[in-house]
């Protein structure tokens, strides 16, 4: 299976559209965003998308009763908080914004992926047999903006440059 990660988004919809749109073009149905919307404004964009999203929240997102609002009327938008555990495709996953704990999260053991941002910086490392994957921001703030798409069946993540 085929999972797009991405995170830090800041409200750049620019590049939140071209993401999606390679996304879709890949033929890719889950996402999971690692934090920092920042506003509602890149989560409408988000409920564009004709799969699920699952999302955490990071320390950038403002008005989070309004997103918690828009993605109620929208099923395919999941909002797990501050943290997520999730299975797919046979893999259990954590997700959470910050590294402090996705490496925590990664060295435990229990995860065969474990997803960050919040650094705008990409990461991939292995704990073990766990990847621990920083997807890098799609805003673009240290550079050109970056995403990820992560194979469960590889457990291995390849960072696409927008």
């Amino acid at each position: 299976m085929l999972i797009g990660v991405f995170s830090d988004v800041h409200d750049n919809l620019t590049n939140l559209r071209a993401m999606l749109d390679a996304y879709i073009a890949r033929g890719i149905q889950t996402l999971i965003f690692c934090g920092d919307f920042c506003s509602p404004i890149p989560l409408r964009e988000m409920l564009t998308f004709p799969g699920e999203i699952h999302a955490v929240f990071g320390n950038g997102d403002g008005d989070r009763f309004t997103m918690l609002k828009m993605a109620a009327n929208h099923p395919q938008m999941l909002l797990h908080g501050e943290f997520a555990e999730l299975e797919l495709g046979g893999v259990k996953i954590a997700v959470t914004h910050y590294p402090f704990y996705a490496q925590a999260l990664a060295r435990t053991g229990d995860y065969q992926a474990v997803f960050s941002g919040h650094t705008h910086e990409q990461h991939v490392q292995y704990f073990g047999g766990c990847l621990w994957l920083n997807p890098g921001d799609v805003m673009g703030w240290k550079g050109r903006g970056t995403y990820a798409v992560y194979d469960t069946d590889a457990n291995q993540a390849e960072i696409i440059t927008l």
